[in-house]
C-alpha cells in the first residue's frame, strides 16, 4: 500500500479550503473537477493571492504541475513536453491525447503520490466511460483501445476489461442507432423520499392539486407531439416512482400511450420501483397496454437498512410483489440495489445479491452510492465517506463475482458525480435481456423525446447532441405547459 503524504488541508472540518494556482483559466473546470477525486471533502478554489497546494503552469511547449505542500521535504513536480505528446505505443498506431488528458494524467501521478489514493478510473470523471471505450473500439479495435485506456487514460486494467466486455455486448444493439428514437415519460412523485435520493421527485403529500392535475397536463403535452410516438425503438416511464400514481391515473396514462403508439411492438418499460406502490390493478393495466419490462427495486435485502433509509417497505413485501408480478405474466423484471447504504458491510451486500439471485431477475443494476446535495444523507457526509471508502471496492468485487457465477453479463455502465470512491453503476443481464433504452441512452447514440417535469430531451444528429430540459418543479411545469409545448416544437424542428 502506498504511504500517504499528508498535506496542509485541515480534515477536522467538513469543508476546508484548498487553493490551486493555474495560469490558463480555460482548464480550471477540468482541474477542479478532477481534484475532487483526491480531495472529496475540501472546498477547492483557484486563488492567485494565496499559497497554493498545487501550482499548474501551461506554456506553449510544456505543462508543469508542482505540489507546494509545506509538510513535504523535497520537490514533487511533473513536467511534460508538449512537443512529444504523440504517444506511439506500437508502430501500427499513433494516438494523440488532448492537453486536458495530459494535464489530468500528470495530476493523477502527482496526487496519487501525495494522497495515496489511486483512482481505478484513472483520469476519467465523466459519467459515460463506456461511450469513450466504444469509440476507441470502433477506431482502433479492442487491443489498441485497451492500450490507450490503460496508458493514456490510466484506467485500472480490471475496469478496462469490464468496459471491453460491455462493448462486446453493446455492439449488437447499436448498429442502427440513428434510424429510430425512444420516448421518456417522467413521473416526478414518490410516496416518501428516501434519505439517499436526489432525483427529481416530490412527496405526494406535499403536492396537493399539482399531483391531481399532473397526468392530464402530461397527456396534453404528449398529444401535442403525437409524431414522437412513431418509429419507436423503446418507451421508458421513469421517475420518481411512476406507480405512485393512483390506479385510475396510471391506467389513463398507459391507455393514452398505447393509443399514440398504435400496435408497435417495442421495449416498453415502467420503472415501477417501490414494492409498496405496486398493486394488482396496476399490474393488470401494464399487461393490458403492452408493458413488457418492469423494474421492482429493493435497493437492499436488509430490513434494518430499509427502515433507516425510509424506503417504505420490507424485504418480504418486495418478495411478495415480485412473485405477484410473475403470476401476472411479467417475464422481464429488472431489480436495482445500491452499494454503500448506511450501516451496510460487504457481507450485507453479498447476502442481498444472493437473495436476489434466488428470485431470478432478468437483469440487475448495481449502483454505487452517490452523495448529492439534494439528499438528506449528505448531512453526514464526512463520517459516512470515511466508513464506506474502504468497503465499496470489496462490495463491487463480490457483486461482480456473484453475477459472473450466475451467468449474467455486464451490459451497460455509467457513473455519477460524488460517487463514493469514484466508482460506477453497472447493469447486468441474462443473455438476451439487455435493456435497449439503457444502452442507447448511456451511449447517446439516438434521440430521446422526453415528456413531463424534470425530463430531458436529447437530439442526436451524427456526432452532435443537443439537450432540452423540462422544468424540474411540478408547479412550474403545469403553469407553463403552453410555452413548454411551443419551445419543444421549435427544438425538434430546428
Amino acid at each position: 500500500m502506498k504511504k500517504r503524504i499528508t498535506h496542509s488541508c485541515n480534515h477536522s472540518h467538513l469543508r476546508s479550503i484548498m487553493n490551486i494556482r493555474i495560469n490558463q483559466t480555460q482548464y480550471s473546470t477540468e482541474v477542479l473537477s478532477y481534484l475532487k477525486v483526491f480531495y472529496p471533502l475540501e472546498k477547492i478554489e483557484i486563488n492567485l493571492n494565496h499559497q497554493p497546494l498545487y501550482e499548474i503552469t501551461i506554456g506553449s511547449s510544456y505543462i508543469e504541475v508542482v505540489y507546494c505542500g509545506q509538510d513535504y521535504s523535497g520537490e514533487i513536480r511533473k513536467r511534460y513536453d508538449l512537443e512529444s505528446k504523440k504517444v506511439d505505443e506500437n508502430q501500427y498506431i499513433t494516438y494523440s491525447p488532448k492537453e486536458t488528458i495530459i494535464l489530468k494524467g500528470m495530476l493523477y501521478d502527482l496526487c496519487s503520490k501525495v494522497t495515496g489514493i489511486v483512482p481505478t478510473w484513472g483520469v476519467l470523471t465523466g459519467i459515460r466511460p463506456s461511450k469513450l471505450a466504444y469509440k476507441l473500439y470502433e477506431d482502433y479495435g479492442q487491443q489498441y483501445a485497451t492500450l490507450i485506456l490503460e496508458k493514456n487514460y490510466k484506467v485500472n486494467s480490471n475496469k478496462v476489461k469490464l468496459l471491453m466486455r460491455i462493448v462486446e455486448v453493446q455492439k449488437h444493439f447499436l448498429a442502427d442507432a440513428l434510424s429510430l428514437h425512444s420516448v421518456y415519460i417522467g413521473i416526478p412523485f414518490c410516496p416518501t423520499r428516501c434519505s439517499y435520493c436526489s432525483f427529481t421527485s416530490h412527496e405526494i403529500k406535499t403536492q396537493g392539486m399539482a399531483y391531481t392535475q399532473y397526468v392530464d397536463v402530461l397527456i396534453r403535452e404528449m398529444e401535442a407531439r403525437k409524431e414522437a410516438f412513431k418509429y419507436l425503438r423503446s418507451i421508458y416511464i421513469g421517475g420518481g416512482t411512476p406507480t405512485s400514481l393512483t390506479e385510475e391515473d396510471f391506467d389513463k396514462l398507459l391507455c393514452k400511450i398505447r393509443e399514440l403508439m398504435g400496435d408497435q411492438d417495442v421495449e416498453f418499460t415502467v420503472e415501477a420501483g417501490r414494492a409498496d406502490t405496486i398493486t394488482e390493478n396496476k399490474l393488470l393495466s401494464m399487461r393490458r397496454y403492452g408493458v413488457n419490462r418492469i423494474s421492482i427495486n429493493p435497493q437492499t435485502m436488509q430490513d434494518e437498512t430499509l427502515t433507516n433509509i425510509g424506503r417504505g417497505h420490507n424485504v418480504q413485501t418486495f418478495v411478495d410483489c415480485v412473485q405477484m408480478a410473475r403470476r401476472f405474466g411479467f417475464d422481464y423484471i429488472n431489480m436495482d440495489i445500491i452499494l454503500g447504504l448506511p450501516g451496510e458491510k460487504v457481507s450485507d451486500v453479498e447476502d442481498t445479491i444472493r437473495k436476489i439471485m434466488k428470485l431470478e431477475p432478468e437483469s440487475l443494476t448495481i449502483h454505487t452510492m452517490a452523495l448529492k446535495r439534494g439528499a438528506r444523507l449528505i448531512q453526514d457526509e464526512k463520517t459516512y465517506r470515511k466508513l464506506m471508502n474502504d468497503q465499496i471496492d470489496g462490495m463491487l468485487q463480490i457483486s461482480q463475482k456473484i453475477m459472473d457465477e450466475a451467468g449474467y453479463s455486464a451490459y451497460y455502465l455509467y457513473r455519477q458525480k460524488n460517487m463514493i470512491g469514484n466508482y460506477e453503476n453497472v447493469g447486468y443481464c441474462k443473455e438476451g435481456y439487455g435493456c435497449i433504452y439503457n444502452i442507447h441512452t448511456m451511449e447517446e447514440k439516438e434521440s430521446i423525446v422526453a415528456f413531463g417535469a424534470g425530463a430531458i430531451s436529447k437530439k442526436v444528429t451524427g456526432d452532435r447532441l443537443v439537450r432540452k430540459d423540462h422544468p424540474k418543479d411540478v408547479k412550474t411545469y403545469l403553469d407553463n405547459i403552453d410555452e413548454i409545448i411551443t419551445a419543444n416544437k421549435l427544438f425538434w424542428e430546428e
